[in-house]
């Protein structure tokens, strides 16, 4: 099948102090129901590894009506929507299980890339790939310019733990997204929710670096940050946030 659909249950143990899925956790599902899609079909990551390349998410963005809520049940839809030499376009709907109700969307950008060099390599010549490409409705907002963020801006640091790596020992994307949502108090989150987010992933941070996570209000566009983890001169990932009132 073209296309793959992940039920999940949100239970009390997931959701914030909103009562909501933390971004950093759909982030990870959407990872999650890309990876079991992939090896359903025969280019996840035991076929990838047979030459020697591995799956790198590139860039994410996220349109949501609402965040998914506690003690309910929702269903995430993939499909792979483009392939060329270099990258290769994913998208997913993101509905309420009990009411069919559409309540975001997502676009990924992945390369593949050689294990030994971290450089990209051609997507074209995996067959079962492009075989697999399905023309769907989407409602989303595909990803824009990202930009560094000014030295003025407003920032914290963090020194990456052994719980932010993952089996490369390069910090997870969890803790990207979880680095970002903390650059704003419990009382922005009590007041609004992100409607969207979008991220570009620029270099891979190690255990023990020290990053300073910076924000800075987008001109010209109400309750928009753009903000950027940044190791040394080294921007790792770059993102751009929008709220809207609950």
């Amino acid at each position: 099948m073209n296309h793959y659909v992940n039920e999940f249950y949100l239970t009390a143990a997931e959701v914030n102090a909103q009562e909501e899925m933390p971004l950093s956790r759909l982030v990870t599902l959407i990872i999650d129901t890309a990876t079991a899609h992939a090896n359903s079909l025969g280019f996840g990551y035991a076929h990838m590894m047979e030459t020697n390349t591995s799956w790198v998410l590139s860039r994410l963005s996220i349109d949501l009506t609402r965040m998914p809520g506690v003690n309910r049940r929702y269903l995430l839809v993939t499909w792979v929507d483009n392939v060329n030499r270099l990258y290769s376009d994913r998208m997913f709907q993101l509905q309420d299980g009990q009411t069919g109700e559409v309540i975001g969307w997502a676009h990924t950008t992945w390369m593949a890339i050689d294990m030994d060099s971290r450089r990209p390599t051609d997507l074209t010549v995996h067959k079962s790939l492009v075989d697999v490409i399905e023309q769907r409705e989407f409602g989303g907002e595909k990803s824009g310019k990202l930009q560094p963020l000014r030295e003025s801006s407003e920032s914290y640091s963090y020194t990456f733990k052994v719980s932010d790596i993952d089996v490369n020992r390069h910090v997870t994307t969890r803790r990207y997204i979880d680095l970002i949502t903390d650059l704003w108090p419990l009382e922005k989150y009590i007041e609004c929710r992100v409607s969207r987010f979008e991220i570009a992933f620029k270099h891979e941070a190690r255990y023990a670096e020290e990053a300073v996570t910076l924000k800075s209000p987008r001109p010209g566009a109400d309750d928009v940050y753009d903000t950027e983890i940044r190791v040394g001169d080294t921007a790792c990932a770059l993102a751009r946030v929008r709220f809207m009132e609950r």
